[in-house]
Order: structure tokens, then C-alpha cells, then sequence
């Protein structure tokens, strides 16, 4: 039976999904609804699958099967025509490289300007078309960074780091926000920005879909939990979802969990070892 939100909207549509690196499974499964226009936090021990979500949704790990479609699409769809925005909790970001702020933003402009002219892409990023400008600039000002454009991005603190990652994404402009853990490792003004940021996101009717460990901020700011450790565990409103009894469940189901693949590799390596 499918994972929904009541009859709201649908943003991002999962059916049957399996996942697994090197043969071993990470997601099973899955099958999950994300509404359109609302704000999900998703919550799991480490190892859950909760980025390996992510990387399907972006395209950059294929399921062993199942569906995922966007507003009654494929996702791939969306995907080609920048509708979905990912901010990684790992950036492949050499931070010693003497790039601006400014210039890390543009970035996530890269794909809406596959449909500029090709003479217009091939200019210094000053003669860029004005609209990306115009973007990075209402970008940086969301995340309260557009004084410190010009500063390489390697002199920022963490907080500032994962605003100016923030900022990229929002560059966008996609309708679908995918977050991996943008809370972890900031200051506190840096997480209180950064969550009126997002408040502000799902205001403007962007769906904004989270993968976080703060418990507190979740339960002030979303409108939807899921819970997932492999498979879905729960998923509703940050009040039932978020209590006490349903965390311990989700830690139980992580150590039943991390059992059960214990006695399956003892019987696969012990079957290897028969011959």
C-alpha cells in the first residue's frame, strides 16, 4: 500500500522502490508521496537510506526498481528542465580554490543557461544574461550573504559556507528543494537564517523536502515527518511522528535492523566458505 499525505497535491511520486550498493540493500520498498507546496522533514538513524533517496531523486543512482514521477511525470523530466534543486550534505567543492561567493552561486545557474545563446555562454559571466544576475543577487540577499559576494569561499565560516550551498540551491528557482542535513555543523544564527529561509521557500509554493537530525526545528517549522530506516517507518505530522514513542520505535528498528544484516552476512560468509 502506497505512503500518502491525505489528499493533498502531489510533488514527487514513489512506487516499489529498491535500492542497494553493491548488492546490499539500502532502500526496500519504498513507496512514498511527497505533497506539493509543503514542507518534509525526513528522519532516520545514520546508514537509513536517507541520502540514498536523495541521489535517486537527483538522478545520480539508479534503483534496482520502482517508479519516481514529479507532478505526474518522470522525474527525469523535471530534472532536465530544472525543476529540482539539491543541496548536498557533502559539497564536491574544493573550498581553497579562489572563486567568490558570487561566482559559487552563478553555479546553480549553469543549467537554465543551456538555454541561452551558445555566443552568450561563452562571455565572462558578467555579460551573462541579466536574469541570472538578477537571481544570484535575490539569492545571496535571502541568505543574508550579498555583502560578502566578492570574498573567496574559502575565508567563510561553516554557517556562512552552507548559506552560500543554500543560496546555489536557491538560485534555481526549482519548484522541488531537496536538503541533505542544510542544519548540521552551523551557528545558531546561521540555523535560525536558514530555516526562515526555507519557512519562506514553502510560502512561495515551493515543495521543500529535508533530510535533517534536528528534532526541535522539525517540530517547529514542517508540515510532514517521514521516518525511514530501510523501509518507511511512519510517516505524518511532526507532533505524532516526532514524539518520544515513535523515535524509540525508529531506534529499536534500527538495532533490530543492523542485527539482521549481522546474521546475514555470518550466512552468507559461512555458504562462501562451504564452497
Amino acid at each position: 500500500m502506497a505512503t500518502t499525505f491525505g489528499d493533498a497535491s502531489v510533488a514527487v511520486d514513489i512506487k516499489g522502490l529498491y535500492a542497494a550498493y553493491q548488492r546490499h540493500p539500502v532502500l526496500e520498498d519504498i513507496n512514498l508521496q511527497f505533497p506539493a507546496g509543503k514542507w518534509t522533514a525526513i528522519v532516520g538513524p545514520n546508514g537509513a537510506g536517507k541520502s540514498t533517496l536523495f541521489h535517486v531523486l537527483t538522478g545520480s543512482m539508479k534503483p534496482l526498481r520502482g517508479s519516481v514521477r514529479a507532478f505526474g511525470e518522470p522525474i527525469s523530466a523535471h530534472r532536465k528542465a530544472g525543476h529540482i534543486a539539491y543541496m548536498a550534505q557533502r559539497e564536491a567543492i574544493e573550498w581553497d580554490f579562489p572563486v567568490s561567493v558570487w561566482e559559487t552561486v552563478m553555479g546553480g545557474r549553469y543549467g537554465h543557461m543551456r538555454h541561452d545563446p551558445l555566443w552568450r555562454r561563452l562571455l565572462p559571466s558578467r555579460w551573462y544574461a541579466p536574469r541570472h544576475a538578477e537571481a544570484v543577487r535575490e539569492a545571496l540577499k535571502a541568505v543574508d550573504m550579498l555583502g560578502l559576494a566578492e570574498r573567496p569561499i574559502g575565508a567563510l565560516s561553516g554557517g556562512q559556507k552552507k548559506r552560500v550551498l543554500l543560496a546555489r540551491a536557491l538560485a534555481q528557482q526549482a519548484s522541488i528543494l531537496l536538503l541533505d542535513e542544510p542544519l548540521a555543523g552551523v551557528d545558531p544564527p546561521s540555523e535560525r537564517l536558514i530555516l526562515n529561509v526555507l519557512a519562506r521557500e514553502r510560502e512561495a509554493g515551493r515543495t521543500v523536502i529535508m533530510v535533517t537530525h534536528d528534532m526541535p526545528g522539525a517540530r517547529r517549522h514542517v508540515d510532514h515527518v517521514v521516518l525511514i530506516n530501510r523501509f518507511i517507518r511512519g510517516v505524518g505530522t511532526p507532533n505524532d511522528m516526532l514524539s518520544d514513542a515513535k523515535l524509540a520505535e525508529l531506534a529499536v528498528s534500527s538495532i533490530e535492523q543492523s542485527a539482521n544484516d549481522m546474521k546475514v552476512a555470518e550466512a552468507t560468509s559461512y555458504m562462501a566458505a562451504q564452497g
